[in-house]
């Protein structure tokens, strides 16, 4: 029993520092897209495609992260050493329910930056950084909305026990339909400034995608928070 808690450990070390591996990855493609939007907006000639190749390139590495980042997730070595700790569900849980409540705050720069280039592009005053921030500021809300969904990581059955019981089902169903609300009306509100301007209506999208995301994150943690408070 004792070799196999060691091999665990082991094994648990080794795949913290891939996921850690694959988060930088992430963010260096962030800062290489970002790079290449300054470097194309200020260059010329080549140097201009070569910014926007290390923008595109920089764009894939993000995007490819993530489904990479799903290969390195918790395992049942991970569930065994945890187990030797104590209360391995309840913490994996309120670790889950506390990112979906972080999210929002670390993702603002991008959607305000996403909402700045879709005006520029509804405008016709597009360029590669434009297309650039309105590729990336949806694919926050998306991931957030994964979360909550729980499709963030379904290939993993193991991390799936320990995420779904009775309780955090009943969380998912409240905050998905508290997005679903908060949709709801704020697409009733996007279709009447379409009908007034265009181009505010396209540039609001990217912020409620991140509201409707929002909503049904925060709402997930508060009844996290609500639980664990008895």
């Amino acid at each position: 029993m004792d070799d196999d808690l060691k091999r665990a450990k082991a094994n648990e070390r080794r795949r913290v520092r891939r996921l850690w591996m694959v988060a930088a990855l992430g963010g260096l493609g962030v800062t290489a897209s970002v790079l290449g939007v300054v470097i194309a907006e200020s260059g010329e000639g080549w140097v201009t495609v070569a910014g926007v190749v290390l923008a595109l390139v920089g764009l894939g590495v993000v995007i490819a992260s993530f489904p990479l980042a799903g290969r390195f997730m918790p395992d049942g070595d991970t569930i065994r050493v945890e187990n030797a700790r104590g209360g391995y569900r309840d913490r994996v849980q309120k670790k889950r329910a506390v990112a979906m409540a972080i999210m929002p705050l670390t993702s603002l720069f991008l959607v305000y930056q996403g909402t700045i280039s879709a005006w520029a592009i509804a405008g016709g005053q597009a360029n590669a950084q434009h297309w650039t921030m309105v590729g990336l500021s949806p694919m926050v809300s998306a991931v957030l909305l994964m979360m909550v969904a729980g499709l963030d990581n379904p290939g993993d059955k193991k991390m799936k026990r320990l995420l779904e019981d009775e309780l955090t089902l009943s969380f998912r169903r409240s905050a998905l339909n508290t997005a679903l609300g908060v949709a709801m009306i704020g697409l009733l509100a996007v279709f009447a400034l379409g009908l007034w301007k265009p181009q505010a209506a396209v540039a609001a999208l990217p912020g409620l995608m991140f509201v409707t995301a929002s909503a049904a994150g925060l709402r997930y943690w508060q009844l996290d928070r609500r639980a664990a408070g008895g």
